[in-house]
């Protein structure tokens, strides 16, 4: 991660595991209470980052798949 600035911050794992993490932190990464985030294990690292969930563009292909399957429900009540 070359270029990127180094903000180390000391905090404790509390009961069943919870971390908190500074709003700074938080801000800075644009977590928000109930996010979704990722942890990686990279050796001796943990890294945090938010969890973005891939969007699939279906445009035309939702009204395909519907006609496809009204075709094979004529073809099998035929």
């Amino acid at each position: 991660m070359p270029g990127d600035i180094l903000d180390v911050t000391v905090t404790r794992i509390g009961k069943k595991g919870v971390i908190v993490i500074p709003k700074r932190l938080r801000e800075a990464l644009g977590l928000e209470e109930g996010m979704s985030v990722i942890l990686e294990l990279k050796g001796d690292r943990l890294i945090l980052r938010p969890y973005v969930p891939k969007r699939v563009r279906l445009k035309g292909r939702v009204s395909e798949i519907v006609r496809k399957a009204k075709e094979e429900e004529m073809r099998l009540e035929a």
